[in-house]
């Protein structure tokens, strides 16, 4: 069995956000300095008797370009956290994995296309028990929500009282839209098999209120609980030999 790891996309965008952040966060102190230089520059010698014009377009510029650039530094720091946060989920998600290597082969940050449709799927395990799809999620707080919801609310509560609610979209329907598009690569290169997905919270400070009535939907938080889950797992239709060789070429010619 192997571990077989594509390319995440994510890491150079996180890189690429860092720098952007340092960039916009260092230019205002660079602008004020420059405007400062020229009003310096600009204003009359104590020998002069004339009374100094201050440049209020230059003023106005700067001000405004600090301000747009305070602004693209919050927007960019948002986005680089939720990268990072993710990055954080997938790392927690390929240690748990890489326990049962001698039981699976794992497919990590897997592409998937079938016709107009395509995804990422964060892990792919195939083995004797059968094949797994894995979607981490390393939200923190309280997640609420159902099969059926089109989102779910995440709360956070923090220690001064404060409180923020934000939506996400749900896993669930995200994990099974992935298994829709493995399950239909599959039977076109002539394989059909059982698929299982798994929703994983990765984030030990998670809370969850869910409401699920599929036994399909399957969601496990922490470390522990997947775990188990994946030990005890079993499929209700076993792949035979030469199906899982068949699956193993296709999957290794994706990542």
């Amino acid at each position: 069995m192997k571990v077989y790891k594509s390319r995440n996309p994510n890491k150079f965008k996180i890189g690429a956000l860092f720098v952007m952040q340092v960039i916009f966060g260092t230019l205002p102190a660079i602008l004020f300095i420059i405007f400062a230089i020229d009003y310096m520059r600009l204003a009359p010698s104590s020998s002069e008797t004339s009374v100094p014009v201050p440049n209020y377009i230059g003023a106005y510029v700067s001000a405004a370009a600090i301000v747009l650039c305070g602004l693209a530094y919050f927007i960019l720091g948002r986005r680089y956290n939720v990268l990072l946060s993710g990055v954080k989920g997938e790392r927690s998600l390929e240690k748990i994995a890489r326990r049962y290597k001698n039981e699976y082969d794992i497919f990590i940050n897997c592409p998937v296309q079938y016709k107009r449709s395509r995804s990422e799927i964060d892990m792919i395990m195939l083995g004797k028990k059968g094949l797994i799809i894995i979607e981490v999620k390393n939200h923190s707080g309280t997640v609420s929500g159902s099969d059926t919801d089109e989102k779910w609310v995440q709360y956070k509560h923090y220690k001064d009282g404060k409180s923020t609610e934000a939506e996400m979209k749900n896993p669930i329907k995200q994990i099974t839209r992935q298994r829709d598009i493995l399950k239909g690569i599959l039977h076109e290169n002539g394989v059909d098999v059982w698929i299982d997905s798994i929703v994983y919270f990765s984030n030990p400070l998670v809370r969850l209120k869910l409401n699920l009535k599929s036994r399909s939907s399957i969601v496990c938080s922490g470390e522990k609980e997947l775990e188990q889950f994946i030990s005890d797992y079993k499929s209700p239709r076993p792949i035979s030999k030469t199906d899982t060789a068949k699956i193993r070429e296709i999957l290794r010619g994706m990542v």
